[in-house]
This record gives C-alpha cells, structure tokens and sequence, in this order.
C-alpha cells in the first residue's frame, strides 16, 4: 500500500511540474510585441498606403508603398520584446510619470535591449511612443538600432501605428560602418 501511495504520489508531483497553467507566468514587462503582433494584423488587413523613406550610405530614396510584408517591416520592433522568462530580472523599471514606464537594461547583463520606454496615451491607454535602443556588440560585428513607433485613432476612430522610425549603424569587423535609417508614414485609408 505504501508503494502505491508513493507511486501515485510521484505521478501527481510529476504532472504538477508539467502543467503549463503553473508555469505559466504574467508579463513582468509591457507587453511590446502583442502590441506590434496586432498592429501587424490590422495593417495587414487594412493595407494602408505608407510613404517610405530609406536613407542608406548618404542615399535618400523615398517612395509611396501600397502593399507592405508588415511582419517583415515591424520585425524589429517585435525583437524588443523583453518579456522573455530569461530576460524577467534583467531590467530596472521606472515611471516619469503616470503614463510613462522605462525599462533600461540592469548594468552586467548583456541582452540585445538595452532601453524601451512605452508612453501611453491619456484617453485610450494604448502606446501612443514606444522608443528602444538594440545593440549588438561581439568581435564580428556591431551594430545599433534606435527603433520608434507613434500610435494615434485613426479617422475611424481605430488605435493604429501612424509613424515608425528605425535609425541605426551596422559595422562588420575590417569594414567600414554603415549607416542607415527607415521611415514609415502610415497614410488613413478613407
């Protein structure tokens, strides 16, 4: 009989540690990329035009864009996530302000988010700025991008992503820094 209350025992704890309810644990930071996750969809969906500018090595090319891969031009703004289990002690957190909240990479640790800042608008408490800085630093290669987003109702009175920036320099080891900056307006659609 003790045999089998320690067997069922065993089991019980087993299927405890397994339970993806328990180990499931709620964002210690703002949740950036369900944010951008669904910005990603509406935009899809709604396929807005977008001026775009590119400034790449002193070049400025600037266009009118109809139809945007929205995963791949967000892409990095969903690499600000820092929601990561690895990442939940990493940050130190301050509020400005009520509707300010910073998160600036603890000193020692070496993540690729160094600094996110989400500022949230008064009336709808949806981000209105989300700005971040990623660097990447190893003996092959640096790089650094600061990334921004403005969000406002749209004259449908729909929360979308308005405006995104990415600004930033890419240096292999033995070659020169390149540097580049992305710009996005996002025009309503009637």
């Amino acid at each position: 009989m003790k045999q089998v209350f320690a067997l069922v025992s065993l089991f019980l704890f087993i299927a405890a540690c397994n339970n993806p309810a328990q180990q499931t644990q709620a964002n210690r930071y703002y949740d950036v990329a369900g944010y951008i996750q669904r910005q990603i969809d509406t935009l899809a969906q709604r396929k807005p035009t977008v001026i775009k500018r590119l400034l790449v090595e002193g070049q400025v090319n600037q266009k009118r864009v109809d139809d945007i891969n929205w995963i791949k031009e967000l892409e990095l703004f969903l690499q600000a996530d820092i929601n990561k289990p690895a990442y939940r002690n990493s940050y130190l957190i301050s509020k400005p302000d009520s509707l300010t909240v910073q998160y600036k990479l603890k000193a020692g640790e070496k993540l690729p988010v160094h600094a996110l800042t989400v500022v949230l608008d008064s009336l709808y408490q949806k981000p209105s700025r989300i700005e971040a800085l990623l660097v990447t630093d190893n003996p092959l290669y640096q790089s650094e991008r600061r990334l921004l987003l403005e969000s406002s109702v749209s004259p449908d009175q729909k929360w979308q992503l308005n405006h995104y920036r990415i600004d930033g320099f890419q240096q292999l080891t033995f070659f020169d820094r390149k540097d580049f900056s992305v710009e996005g307006r996002v025009l309503s659609r009637q």
